[in-house]
């Protein structure tokens, strides 16, 4: 009788991808992937709010209830000092037991993704940027980038495998050492996947060399772009230790509008930031307007043990619930204006 894993995943893409490379590993040894009864439990945890780590957490005890008999192997973000003393769990260092995959895995491990084709990309690992409010470069402070080489090799091992989109996905992609615009320009000539896409674009990652693949492979590059800009107000922007102000975002965003068609956009909210007055959520509404996201994730700002905001602002006053809750609404709400002509 075969032996059976469940892998259970939390957070961005990135760990997706993660996920998907240890069940391969799992396949490898002869494992099948199973919903019920599993020998063997995956569980890759996430931290960036503190509501995600107490999900990631909570699951790894309630699977522990479930399936007594079952190892359980759990890595992540989350503080794992947590769930050590529990039996049968196993607490792995990622980053060491993946790096001599590639980003490389195959449809048998049965994620969410493969059924419909689509392969999750990790071109690069960690961040060094310490933007005041995120914990992610204490959790994962070792950069890493996918060769340019192998980065192709996966590709194609994916084609032949039968996808026909890759997702591009890294921690922080403005930190991928070989150059973005290169990597992506050398699989679209040195591959034949049909459509690559992307998890999320940093807004300085975006040059005249990337918009001009657009042009030359308009049927091969998805038409919708997520790039993560937080706030509209420089001096939050500021605060938060974003690499650039609101002009950038205008100017980046403008240029992307006026040489890609049909172009759809994406981003990244965070409302209630330490000091956000409703002038500084005003200027983030606004931009959000005249840019017209089609898509927009809100979050509510969370202060993470450690980060620079948590610190500096602990003894400030706090911006109520209800004030909260009202922006993070009307930012929501405010997706698919109807957009300003610039």
């Amino acid at each position: 009788m075969s032996k059976t894993f469940l892998a259970v995943n939390f957070g961005c893409r990135v760990n997706s991808a993660e996920t998907n490379q240890w069940s391969q590993i799992l396949v490898n040894q002869g494992y099948l992937p199973t919903i019920s009864n599993p020998d063997l439990i995956l569980i890759n945890t996430c931290s960036v709010t503190k509501k995600g780590e107490k999900e990631s957490l909570n699951k790894v005890k309630n699977l522990h209830l479930k399936y007594p008999d079952a190892k359980i192997y759990v890595t992540g973000c989350a503080n794992l000092e947590k769930i050590k003393d529990l039996s049968n769990i196993f607490i792995n260092p990622k980053e060491e037991l993946l790096k001599t995959l590639n980003s490389s895995y195959t449809p048998k491990i049965k994620d969410k993704f493969s059924h419909t084709h689509r392969f999750l990309l990790k071109i690069q690992s960690g961040c060094t940027q310490f933007c005041s409010y995120c914990i992610v470069p204490f959790k994962r402070p070792k950069l890493w980038s996918l060769e340019i080489n192998k980065a192709i090799e996966t590709v194609n091992k994916a084609v032949s495998d039968g996808y026909t989109e890759i997702i591009i996905t890294g921690v922080n992609i403005d930190q991928y050492q070989y150059d973005f615009s290169t990597l992506i320009k050398e699989i679209l000539e040195k591959t034949d996947i049909k459509l690559i896409s992307f998890g999320s674009i940093p807004i300085n990652c975006i040059d005249q060399k990337f918009i001009n693949l657009f042009k030359s492979y308009p049927e091969r590059l998805s038409n919708f772009l997520h790039i993560p800009i937080q706030s509209g107000s420089d001096k939050i922007l500021k605060l938060m230790n974003r690499p650039y102000n609101s002009q950038k975002i205008k100017e980046v965003t403008e240029k992307l509008r006026s040489e890609i068609r049909d172009l759809k956009l994406g981003t990244d909210i965070i409302v209630g930031f330490p000091t956000e007055t409703e002038s500084d959520f005003q200027e983030t509404l606004n931009l959000c307007q005249k840019i017209g996201f089609s898509k927009i994730h809100v979050f509510r700002y969370s202060p993470r043990p450690g980060t620079k905001a948590r610190i500096i602002f602990e003894n400030s006053p706090k911006i109520s619930k209800d004030v909260v809750k009202s922006r993070s609404q009307i930012i929501f709400q405010n997706k698919l204006p109807s957009r300003q002509k610039p």
